[in-house]
């Protein structure tokens, strides 16, 4: 590699994340966002594709480029010659690859330990010069198994931004009159769906309708279904409640969860994480993926709390979801976004009232919960993540600058 084009000090990261939802992009958001806060002045930042991230990481980046998420040999060259000193990588192992193959030191992020299995197995890059998976709790034997063979691994917390709780939980809940709903559906864009409507069409009316008899008059839908389709989905509600819509910025999505008395929350990771560190009361919406399925399982294991919204059977049928995810991830996605479809072209209106029912029995069930059953999540999971992540970026930059210096 050449020799960095940042001020003395300063330090050169390029950085991808899979395009899969928002996650692994607010996860990159985070660290980098922390990484600034420690060395404010010669830190640039390169994104490479991480296409669905562009929203949320306007504010860190200084410059992207173009990666079609399969060349990864031309990422390799674009690395190269951007003349980076670390690179940080969420969830694309191949990628991660790519940047050691450029001679790029690499952290690779794993959100997701236990996605890996069968042929994915092909996807975590072992040798990479830094391995941080997140402790998760209730991950499986297999999983732990296949781990130790990664060359440099170390646990990390939650990346998410972290407050103490009396900071961010800084509102009155339901029964003190807080009538504020969140219905988080997460960023729905996945590898090779670029479908966002289907799913808020299936799940939303029954939600709507339980928030709705249950007291709830102020609901933020954040996501990223454009406004005319989530319009289209709540005008039969309009006279009765107050709706807004998202996407949001990291910022204001931390504070909306933090303000409303209750969270539905498509099962995605990082929802669940930073609606824990928050500590606002979540029930778990049917998922829409495959991760969705381990993700619901281990918030109910780190919270105790069992109040999840299933599937009807006639819908998805979990266990053949699951049966397919033993094959591929790909499979198992592929389908559950089939399913879904042909639950609301076939079952739309029993969808819509087995959610309401269900969600009627699971709110007032939530709300009576102890406040300290919904941080359970970060408190098993840990909140270092992006703190640790930032210092070992920072620290195999300085070590890749160390041996430049000590070379010239």
């Amino acid at each position: 590699m050449n020799a960095p084009a940042t001020a003395p000090g300063g330090v050169r990261i390029g950085i991808l994340g899979v395009n899969f939802g928002w996650g692994p992009h607010a996860a990159l958001e985070t660290v980098i966002s922390e990484i600034r806060q420690t060395v404010p002045e010669g830190c640039q930042v390169v994104a490479f594709g991480s296409e669905y991230g562009r929203s949320l990481m306007a504010d860190v980046v200084d410059e992207w480029c173009e990666f079609d998420g399969s060349d990864h040999a031309a990422l390799t060259r674009a690395a190269a010659a951007k003349n980076l000193d670390v690179a940080l990588v969420t969830l694309e192992g191949f990628a991660a690859r790519a940047f050691e193959a450029a001679g790029v030191r690499t952290v690779f992020v794993d959100l997701m330990p236990f996605l890996w299995r069968g042929a994915d197995l092909a996807v975590p890059p072992l040798e990479v010069s830094h391995y941080l998976a997140l402790r998760l709790p209730g991950l499986s034997r297999e999983t732990l198994g296949w781990m130790r063979d990664i060359r440099n691994l170390r646990w990390i917390g939650a990346v998410v931004p972290w407050q103490p709780l009396e900071a961010t939980r800084h509102t009155y809940g339901h029964a003190d009159g807080n009538r504020r709903a969140i219905v988080t559906l997460g960023g729905m864009l996945g590898l090779t769906t670029r479908d966002t409507t289907t799913y808020p069409s299936l799940v939303l009316p029954g939600a709507i309708e339980a928030l709705i008899e249950t007291g709830f008059d102020s609901i933020l839908i954040a996501g990223n279904t454009r406004q005319a389709d989530l319009d289209a989905i709540v005008a039969p509600y309009r006279e009765r409640a107050e709706f807004r819509f998202g996407p949001l910025t990291r910022a204001e999505y931390r504070t909306r969860v933090a303000e409303s008395a209750l969270c539905l929350s498509q099962p995605g990771l990082m929802s669940l994480l930073e609606a824990s560190s928050c500590g606002t009361p979540l029930i778990r919406l049917p998922p829409q993926n495959v991760s969705g399925f381990q993700q619901a399982e281990i918030h109910r294991i780190a919270t105790g709390a069992h109040t999840e919204v299933k599937w009807p059977t006639d819908v998805v049928d979990e266990a053949a979801a699951l049966r397919k995810a033993a094959e591929t991830e790909a499979a198992g996605n592929d389908y559950l976004y089939a399913a879904i479809a042909d639950g609301l072209r076939r079952r739309r209106d029993a969808t819509r009232r087995s959610v309401r029912e269900q969600l009627k029995r699971l709110i007032p069930e939530c709300l009576a919960l102890p406040d300290d059953t919904w941080t359970g999540l970060v408190e098993k999971v840990g909140t270092d993540g992006a703190k640790v992540a930032a210092e070992v970026v920072l620290d195999t930059a300085r070590a890749v600058a160390g041996k430049r210096g000590g070379a010239g």
